[in-house]
């Protein structure tokens, strides 16, 4: 595996933030989890 660094604006992480409560919490316009459904 091989990893690169990305520079990633704070403000593009917050894009489309949502929050579905048990569903996990998503950022970065659906590409980032920030907490899995299944981790409470």
């Amino acid at each position: 595996m091989q990893i690169t660094e990305t520079k990633v604006k704070v403000s593009d992480l917050c894009k489309n933030y949502s929050d579905n409560g048990d569903g996990g919490v998503f950022g970065f316009d659906g590409k980032l989890t920030i907490r899995p459904a299944f981790q409470r």
